[in-house]
């Protein structure tokens, strides 16, 4: 890792002049489509490879963009990601409301979740070069005092486990029951959700995010099973693209348990708790 690349404050690694003509024509609404595809390779093509500063939905992010889905799509969407889980987690947790992030990758539903008036949020990233960048980002925003980063994997014991660290898309990084897919492989730490929560003081979750490429049921189930129905999130935003790895069902599950599904797209489906 380039030693630059989280040193220094925000704003020191502006975008260069190619750069900035690029990002002018996402700003005029180009960036669509092919287009878009477009640009990303004429930013590669100059090499310019090294992380930029942007302001993105009112925050400052430091994005690469090269080896990172989301922070791709953040430097060339012309559109504000995921805004229909963004709105939900305002209405659920936007009055001094406890967040977890389950999944963080750079910290885009932590620092949107405080942006729109969370008051503690938990986020969860194992991969150590993203929780570096998810570091940076909060302290960049001063929300140390609100964000708390944790660098380790849920699910259903304390464990070492095995994660695959995917190079080209951080974000698809996996822990390793999810075998067959390219990457290094690395140790991570594990942890229960319940026992952190614990750890932590709290004793209410009003949002819950989790996106951890196909580990949705390994952690949710633990939680669920040993924690009082007080303690379970209002809304829970989970990433169903990857279920076909789950060894249960955790969505139909909790629909049987009392959530309702509210709202889907192509990415996440979002549920909330009934009142009983």
């Amino acid at each position: 890792m380039n030693q630059i690349e989280h040193s220094g404050s925000w704003g020191r690694l502006s975008p260069s002049s190619v750069g900035r003509a690029l990002l002018f024509f996402k700003k005029m609404g180009f960036a669509r489509g092919v287009m878009k595809k477009f640009m990303a390779h004429l930013w590669s093509g100059f090499e310019l490879r090294t992380p930029v500063d942007i302001r993105y939905a009112g925050l400052k992010f430091r994005v690469y963009p090269w080896d990172n889905t989301v922070e791709y799509k953040m430097l060339f969407g012309s559109k504000p990601r995921d805004w229909a889980e963004i709105k939900l987690l305002q209405s659920y947790a936007g009055k001094d409301g406890v967040f977890l992030d389950i999944g963080a990758n750079i910290g885009y539903y932590a620092l949107m979740a405080v942006h729109h008036g969370a008051g503690t949020v938990l986020a969860f990233e194992p991969n150590p070069k993203v929780f570096a960048r998810l570091k940076f980002n909060i302290e960049a925003n001063d929300l140390s005092n609100t964000i708390t980063a944790l660098p380790f994997a849920l699910g259903d014991k304390v464990d070492t486990v095995t994660m695959t660290v995917s190079e080209s898309d951080m974000g698809g990084s996996h822990i390793s029951h999810l075998s067959g897919l390219a990457g290094t492989s690395i140790e991570v730490e594990m942890k229960p959700l319940a026992e952190v929560i614990s750890s932590q003081g709290i004793s209410q979750v009003d949002a819950l995010k989790i996106d951890v490429e196909g580990m949705e049921d390994a952690v949710l189930f633990p939680f669920f099973e040993t924690s009082p129905r007080s303690l379970w999130p209002r809304l829970v935003i989970i990433e169903h693209t990857s279920q076909t790895a789950w060894k249960k069902d955790i969505l139909s599950w909790m629909m049987a348990s009392g959530y309702q599904e509210i709202e889907r797209n192509r990415s996440n489906a979002m549920l909330c708790l009934s009142k009983q």
